[in-house]
C-alpha cells in the first residue's frame, strides 16, 4: 500500500530526515551502538557532505551552523543507507547547535525532520513552530508541519499547507506531497499526474527522483496497472542501479503478476541494503504463497529484529508492527492495546485502518467497523483499506456493506495482495450467495 510511505525523504534530507560532545569525533564515540538484534548493517562511514560537516565541527566545535549542517548531513546519510545509527548523530549535533543558539533554524529543522523520521509527529510540530518563529519566510518548517499534520489526521490544515508549499516552490517535494493529498482524497489519476511532475522535477540519478518514480509505479500498481508499474520500477533501477526502494517496488509489481520467485529474490536484495520491516513482511507473504512456511517464519523473525533495531534508535514502529502481526496471527488483548496506543499517536486514516484491522482479526467487530468507516472518511480509494473495511463489515454482520467494500477493492486492484486478494474473492462469493 503506497499510503504507508507518507514521510517523504525529500527537500534536502527531509524526513528520511543535553550536550553530548564538542567535536565530530566525540559525537561518534558517544553515540550508542544499535541494539544487537541479529540485523547486520555496514559500519557507518563518512563521505561527501557528511565528511566535510564532520571536519567543520572538529575545527569549530562551538559553531552552531557547522553543527546544524552536520545534523542535516547525518539525516541525509540515514536516508541514503537506511542505517538508524545516523539518527543519534543527527540528534546530538542538532541539540548541541540549539544549546548554542536556540534560534538556529537549520538545527530546529533537523530536530523536526528527525521527529518525523521517528514517527513522533506531535514533537515534529513543536520543532516546526520553533523554526517558523525563528525564520518565518522559510519553506522547511512549513513542510515539516504539513507532513506531521497529515499523519495526525488534521487534514484541512495539512492540505492547505501542501497547497501553499506548491504555490511557493513547485518542485519534486511539493508535487509529491500534492500527489499524496490527491490520493488520500480518492483522486488517483490526479495523484499519478502530480507524481509524474515530481519525477520530471527531479535530477536523473538522484535518490529523490528514483523515489518519486517508485511512488508513481506504486500508484499504477494500486490502480491495477501492473505493466505500467513494472515499467516505472525498471526505469528507476535504470537511472539508479541498486536502489533498494526500486528493488522492493519491482518485487511488488512482479508479485502482483504472479512472478513470486523473482519477487522474492528482489526483496532479498532490498533487505540486504536497508533495515525496513516492510520488506521481510512482504517476503513472508510471498513465501507463504510459495508454500514455504519455514522461510515465512524466518522472514517474520527478521521483521521483529528490524523493528527492535529501529526502536532502539528512537523510531516508533508500533503501528506498522500492529498491521504486520495482525496479518499473520489472531491479535491478543495486548496486541489490541498496543494498536490503540499506536493509533492514538497517529490518528489519521492509516491509523484508523490499521486499528480496524486489528480489531476485526481479534473479533471485536462493531468497534472495528466504526474505525474502518472512519478510515475512508476522505474518500480514499485504496484496495487494502477497502478490503479491511469489507472484512470489518462482514465481521459485524453487515453483508451489504461487506459486498460493496470488497467489490470496490477487487475492482480497483484485483491483485492488491498476494495474501488477501484471494480471501477477498472468496468472502465476496460468500456474502453474495
Amino acid at each position: 500500500m503506497r499510503l504507508r510511505h507518507l514521510v517523504i525523504p525529500l527537500l534536502g534530507p527531509l524526513a528520511a530526515a543535553g550536550i553530548f560532545g564538542i567535536t565530530a569525533a566525540v559525537l561518534a564515540r558517544t553515540q550508542p551502538e544499535p541494539a544487537r538484534t541479529g540485523v547486520r548493517l555496514a559500519a557507518p562511514t563518512a563521505d561527501g557532505s557528511l565528511a566535510r560537516a564532520q571536519e567543520a565541527v572538529r575545527r569549530r566545535p562551538r559553531d552552531d551552523r557547522a553543527l546544524a549542517t552536520l545534523a542535516l548531513a547525518a539525516l541525509d546519510k540515514q536516508r541514503e543507507t537506511g542505517d538508524p545509527f545516523w539518527y543519534g548523530t543527527a540528534e546530538q549535533a542538532a541539540r548541541r547547535a540549539v544549546a548554542i543558539d536556540a534560534r538556529n533554524p537549520e538545527a530546529l529543522d533537523a530536530l523536526g525532520l528527525l521527529a518525523l523520521s521517528r514517527h513522533r509527529f506531535r514533537e515534529a510540530l513543536h520543532w516546526a513552530e520553533r523554526s517558523r518563529a525563528a525564520a518565518p519566510a522559510r519553506v522547511a518548517p512549513l513542510t515539516i508541519r504539513g507532513d506531521a499534520l497529515v499523519e495526525l489526521g488534521r487534514y484541512k490544515e495539512a492540505f492547505a499547507l501542501i497547497g501553499r508549499r506548491l504555490s511557493l516552490r513547485p518542485d519534486l517535494a511539493s508535487y509529491s506531497r500534492a500527489s499524496y493529498a490527491a490520493e488520500l482524497r480518492g483522486r488517483r489519476d490526479l495523484a499519478a499526474t502530480l507524481m509524474s511532475l515530481a519525477v520530471d522535477a527531479g535530477r536523473p540519478g538522484t535518490q529523490g527522483r528514483a523515489w518519486a518514480r517508485v511512488q508513481l509505479g506504486l500508484l499504477h500498481l494500486g490502480s491495477g496497472r501492473t505493466g505500467a508499474a513494472e515499467r516505472e520500477m525498471r526505469r528507476a533501477l535504470a537511472e539508479r542501479p541498486g536502489d533498494p526502494a526500486a528493488f522492493a517496488g519491482l518485487a511488488r509489481a512482479l508479485a502482483a503478476r504472479g512472478r513470486l520467485d523473482r519477487a522474492a529474490a528482489l526483496l532479498s536484495r532490498a533487505i540486504d541494503l536497508v533495515p525496513l520491516p516492510e520488506h521481510p513482511a512482504l517476503l513472508a507473504e510471498i513465501d507463504a504463497a510459495r508454500g514455504r512456511p519455514g522461510a515465512e517464519r524466518k522472514d517474520l523473525e527478521l521483521v521483529r529484529a528490524m523493528a527492535r533495531l529501529l526502536a532502539a534508535n528512537g523510531v516508533r514502529t508500533d503501528l506498522d508492527m500492529a498491521a504486520i502481526l495482525a496479518d499473520v496471527r489472531r491479535p491478543t488483548a495486548g496486541d489490541v492495546t498496543r494498536a490503540r496506543r499506536a493509533r492514538a499517536g497517529r490518528p489519521g486514516v492509516i491509523g484508523d485502518s490499521v486499528l480496524a484491522w486489528v480489531l476485526t482479526r481479534a473479533g471485536r467487530c462493531d468497534e472495528a467497523l466504526a474505525f474502518a468507516r472512519r478510515s475512508l472518511r476522505l474518500g480514499t480509494r485504496d484496495a487494502l483499506m477497502l478490503f479491511r473495511a469489507g472484512m470489518a463489515a462482514r465481521c459485524a454482520g453487515v453483508p451489504d456493506e461487506a459486498e460493496r467494500r470488497l467489490r470496490s477493492a477487487l475492482s480497483l486492484n484485483p491483485r492488491f495482495s498476494v495474501r488477501w486478494a484471494p480471501v477477498a474473492r472468496r468472502v465476496l462469493d460468500e456474502v453474495t450467495r
